[in-house]
């Protein structure tokens, strides 16, 4: 199966991180309550790469919302952008949830690797 990960652009290129090392690594971290409006994310496309979602993405990410598990936090980086837990808010959002549990890193843990061109 394939790991999971998180991205972004940086000046170094695409960072990525594997959500399996975050979940590691956030274990020990306070959790806090977060209003779902406050994170960005969940008003960009996280999953779609600015296509247009066929039937069947829209479908598997239906199906994966589903499934999310809401005790596991979700994963802010220490500036509140989301790392970890799309699915989960999602969840959470449409039953009518106003905030989600959250962990934020006091300082972000450096990428597994980076990919591209640098980004300006």
């Amino acid at each position: 199966m394939k790991k999971e990960l998180h991205s972004r652009p940086t000046p170094r290129g695409r960072a990525f991180w594997y959500t399996e090392r975050l979940w590691s690594l956030a274990a020990k971290l306070p959790v806090k309550r977060v209003r779902i409006d406050e994170v960005k994310e969940f008003d960009l496309d996280c999953w779609f790469d600015g296509q247009a979602p066929t039937c069947r993405e829209v479908a598997e990410n239906a199906k994966r919302i589903a499934a999310a598990d809401l005790s596991f936090p979700g994963n802010l980086s220490c500036d509140g952008r989301l790392m970890d837990g799309g699915h989960r808010i999602a969840k959470a959002w449409v039953a009518g949830a106003e905030e989600i549990n959250a962990i934020q890193f006091s300082q972000d843990p450096a990428p597994d690797f980076y990919k591209g061109e640098p980004q300006a």
